[in-house]
């Protein structure tokens, strides 16, 4: 497939890119009815746990995701930014309620011990489909552009973003949670998904509306199987043991893209916070 030079220049640029409308009218539908049996099943603490965030849950819980994992428009698009081999890691059902507060800016990735971290091939990305048309008033993205390639403030200001504090906003004053002067909004349509590198720094308005604004954010690694050993044996620790409990039809749906290693290179230690090679 040949490579579509916008997104792929924004992804490598900016740090992001938007493919639109890549979830069909009955695809949308069916993710929402799967989105709201996990956020219904939620107890009152886990939301109050996830104050920021809005909710965390894994779509480990639900083989159904298993269809958006390997769901042809969105491996068409990640081939269309030249990854054609991907393998998918993770995902999760983030809602913000109505009326709640913005989401701390952080970036998620996690090896940044390795050398391969400082380079423009991103080895991480983010598949972030929102399920309502989105803006400024209830929750869209925002992002600070070229931040997965080169420092900002809110690196030093928040060099580890996921913590239960930030979470459960114990601070509100808190730089996490603040406007920057660089920021870029980020609206989309339902069904559009935005593509970014895992190591953007990125975090959600608040949601000022009477609606729910549910996100689900699917991790893929592009390019897996030319990563550094460390990283292909920290990637491949975690789906096949999750997705274990799945009908064995589902399992086999996604197995081309469930990561594996057959090496002896020891699984990377997690480390969130850029080193000084980030300039």
């Amino acid at each position: 497939m040949k490579i579509e030079s916008e997104n792929y220049t924004k992804l490598i640029a900016d740090g992001f890119c938007v493919f639109e409308q890549v979830l069909d009218e009955a695809m949308l539908t069916r993710v929402r009815a799967a989105s709201n049996r996990l956020l219904g099943a939620q107890s009152v603490e886990h939301f109050a746990a996830q104050k920021s965030t809005g909710s965390m849950i894994s779509v480990y819980e639900d083989p159904f995701f298993a269809e958006l994992v390997a769901y042809p428009p969105a491996l068409n698009a990640l081939a269309a930014l030249g990854f054609s081999k991907p393998r998918w890691s993770s995902g999760f059902v983030i809602c913000k309620p109505p009326h709640s507060p913005a989401l701390f800016w952080h970036q998620d990735w996690a090896c940044w011990d390795d050398p391969s971290s400082y380079m423009d091939t991103p080895l991480q990305l983010f598949l972030m489909y929102y399920l309502v048309d989105t803006d400024i008033h209830n929750g869209c993205l925002r992002a600070i552009k070229g931040s997965h390639r080169r420092r900002h403030p809110m690196h030093d200001a928040v060099p580890v973003a996921h913590t239960d504090e930030l979470r459960s906003i114990t601070d509100p004053d808190h730089p996490a949670y603040q406007p920057v002067a660089d920021e870029v909004i980020v609206p989309v349509k339902a069904g559009d998904v935005v593509i970014g590198d895992a190591r953007l720094l990125h975090g959600s308005y608040g949601n000022q509306s009477d609606r729910s604004r549910t996100v689900i954010t699917l991790w893929y690694h592009p390019n897996f199987e030319s990563a550094p050993e460390c990283i292909q044996a920290d990637v491949s620790q975690w789906p096949q043991g999750q997705i274990e409990s799945w009908p064995a039809s589902t399992q086999e749906h996604i197995q081309a893209l469930i990561p594996t290693y057959s090496g002896t290179v020891e699984p990377m230690v997690w480390n969130r916070t850029p080193g000084n090679a980030l300039k």
